[in-house]
């Protein structure tokens, strides 16, 4: 469906949302969160009650780094390492420290209701471009779902199956903007590097324009002094 459908629907189903219903809406890709209130409620509790939230992104960065997704450890020059090793190096712990505050961030920003809607996928966008930012790696169509079904099999371990199907349509929402904004940053750089080659490209077009006109103008004449 396209965008701007997608947001004459939402706002034609707002009413009816708005009563126990939670939403997050994208003006960037049109696409939607919804659920019960209650469901994100204890969606977020459930997140609340993680009693060391460092030790679980921990983990799931341990798990794509020697399991998983080799090449994201080279980006940080961290493929050489075990899991002791990884544990106590800085550049990791930084990482698992930052993703951290990002998911407090969306979270915090959560417990505020629908005014955080459009704060929260701005975020999602900045850390999309942030991504583009990473010249040693390419976020590949299949890195992502590999990162999304390493945390939600952590995160949603002694959960419920309706808690877990929320935590799934959050991250999936979550992903999904951060993805488009990767892709759009990643597009945009490239044709801003290679201006040269589209004025390369209209020049050659617009010379085998000239040559084909002044071979046709020649031929021409040919005719007309044969006739």
């Amino acid at each position: 469906m396209h965008s701007a459908r997608i947001q004459q629907f939402v706002r034609r189903l707002r009413p009816s949302i708005a009563a126990d219903h939670i939403y997050i809406s994208s003006k960037h890709t049109g696409r939607l969160f919804i659920c019960e209130e209650e469901e994100l409620n204890k969606t977020i509790e459930s997140y609340q009650r993680i009693d060391d939230k460092y030790a679980l992104f921990e983990k799931m960065f341990l798990q794509i780094f020697l399991e998983k997704e080799f090449e994201m450890a080279a980006v940080f020059g961290l493929d050489n390492l075990d899991e002791t090793q990884l544990r106590n190096d800085q550049r990791f712990r930084t990482h698992v420290g930052k993703f951290q505050r990002f998911i407090n961030g969306i979270f915090d920003m959560l417990s505020k209701g629908v005014k955080s809607s459009d704060e929260i996928v701005e975020i999602l966008r900045i850390v999309g471009r942030q991504h583009g930012n990473v010249r040693a790696m390419s976020f590949t169509a299949e890195k992502w779902p590999i990162f999304k079904n390493v945390l939600l099999e952590l995160l949603c371990k002694d959960l419920n199956e309706k808690t877990c199907a929320t935590w799934n349509k959050l991250i999936s929402f979550i992903i999904s903007e951060i993805k488009d904004s990767y892709l759009e940053h990643v597009r945009h750089a490239r044709s801003s590097s290679c201006p040269q080659i589209t004025t390369y490209r209209l020049f050659s077009k617009s010379r085998r324009l000239k040559n084909r006109k002044h071979s046709e103008s020649k031929l021409t004449k040919t005719d007309t002094l044969n006739d």
